[in-house]
């Protein structure tokens, strides 16, 4: 054992193992990737290759990504990626370790099988956290976890001791199953001929193609052309597109590298004669096609590319046996005429039992009453969401 792994027993049946940085996710990475392929709703947060592509372009210090594994005799059976955020609270600097925080990391989750052997599995690695003393830390945040998430549903069934559950944001998706006017039956009938006016428009000067490119020796070109889309608008003019900051565009192209070559990796692009006007970075992991990032060319915004393209998405998928439903991971604003379903996104915050954990845990309190005060007093401002917490 060295400085990239440590080992503590729990006192159930379960071993812990924490392994640190690339090379603790190098040595745990066949046997997570077994685990992850058994998942029967497998997201792309559950897969190694999320991971890898972070620690090898956007995190500044890989050392502070910690890979908590669990076994049951010599099988593993869950793998916890946590990291140390960096945070600055009224002159403190609280050891805050938690879900990856990061743009890009749009969504967390823990992977485990979700059966009653592992019901109680996220209470005992929380017990196992504040009891060992070779990780210091003050506060676990698990941020951005959706509430159909596999933390969510062990959340469901038991709460760690303390553990303050706040939901403020979510995240979209739309259900393919049946036909695209099943998928969008919430959709407005103006909406439904605002898009129907749009083709029309564009296919007066060039006829619309849909594209979606996943094999290897396709999908390199694609990337690069979706860079390109998005380097158009104004998120190349603000410095804030793939192409202009070389560790988002690293990020990308290492998914794709990491979920391409088993065609895990989809870019959707919509050409307007010979131009790309649209394109979406997706991945396609089980039954579910999630939509990382997109962008369209701003030449042609008249005929809202973005909307034709998702709308040509939904109807692909839809007629797609292998796609039950596309994800939009957040709830970007262009979306909203869809009209997609959505479900919660949450934080979770448990104090380690030290003094400064209590301190942080104190001040969550107070701060959510504070902002609970204050919606009390403006008759515009939304209700707070009230916590949830078990002692």
């Amino acid at each position: 054992m060295n400085a990239s792994q440590l080992e503590l027993l729990d006192d159930d049946d379960l071993r812990f193992t924490a392994y640190q940085g690339s090379e603790g996710l190098e040595r745990l990475a066949p046997d997570w990737t077994q685990l992850a392929h058994s998942l029967p709703a497998a997201r792309f947060m559950h897969f190694p290759e999320w991971y890898r592509a972070y620690l090898h372009s956007l995190a500044s210090d890989p050392s502070r990504v910690w890979f908590v594994a669990a076994y049951r005799g010599f099988h593993l059976v869950a793998v916890f990626p946590l990291h140390f955020q960096s945070l600055n609270i009224a002159g403190l600097q609280p050891r805050i370790f938690g879900t990856i925080e990061h743009d890009e990391m749009q969504l967390s989750d823990f992977v485990f099988e979700p059966n009653s052997q592992n019901e109680q599995l996220l209470h005992q690695m929380t017990d196992w956290l504040r009891s060992q003393r070779l990780i210091r830390w003050d506060e676990l945040r698990l941020r951005k976890v959706p509430e159909d998430s596999l933390i969510g549903q062990a959340f469901r069934e038991r709460l760690p001791a303390a553990t303050l559950a706040l939901c403020h944001d979510g995240s979209s998706y739309f259900d393919t199953r049946g036909s695209y006017e099943q998928a969008t039956q919430a959709m407005s009938g103006s909406f439904r001929r605002n898009l129907r006016r749009l083709t029309k428009r564009a296919e007066q000067s060039a006829p619309l193609r849909f594209q979606s490119y996943r094999r290897p020796d396709e999908l390199f070109a694609a990337f690069d052309k979706l860079v390109q889309i998005e380097a158009s608008g104004w998120k190349g003019d603000g410095g804030t597109a793939i192409g202009s900051r070389p560790q988002m565009h690293a990020f990308y192209r290492g998914l794709a590298q990491q979920f391409g070559s088993r065609e895990a990796c989809v870019i959707n692009v919509l050409w307007h004669g010979e131009q790309a006007v649209a394109g979406q970075f997706c991945l396609h992991i089980g039954r579910t096609i999630s939509i990382l990032k997109v962008g369209f060319h701003a030449a042609h915004a008249g005929i809202a590319p973005g909307n034709l393209l998702l709308e040509r998405t939904l109807k692909h998928a839809c007629e797609d046996r292998r796609i039950d439903f596309v994800s939009l991971v957040n709830q970007p604003p262009w979306s909203h005429n869809f009209k997609p379903h959505t479900v919660g996104v949450w934080s979770y915050c448990a104090p380690n039992w030290n003094l400064q954990g209590w301190l942080l845990h104190l001040g969550l309190h107070g701060k959510r009453a504070w902002d609970a005060m204050l919606g009390q007093r403006s008759p515009r401002s939304p209700e707070p969401t009230p916590p949830v917490e078990t002692r």
